[in-house]
């Protein structure tokens, strides 16, 4: 589940009115710093609404496999 780090409260509106739009759950964490835990669904549905900037895949690096030799 996509966590989306709210920035200001009219990012935090527009967002609401594209989830409200799209439909499903959602939820809201965070004090003082704000997230929304959203599908990979609504996260897209941000995104192409400009809402949120897309995370960088180049940017992930998944973690090493624990090869253990004996």
């Amino acid at each position: 589940m996509p966590a989306v780090r709210i920035t200001s409260d009219k990012q935090y509106e527009r967002a609401i009115e594209v989830l409200t739009r799209l439909g499903g759950t959602w939820q809201g964490v965070g004090y003082p710093e704000r997230f929304l835990l959203v599908s990979p669904r609504q996260y897209e549905a941000l995104v192409r609404a400009k809402v949120v900037t897309p995370q960088d895949p180049k940017k992930y690096i998944p973690p090493a496999k624990n090869a253990m030799t004996r």
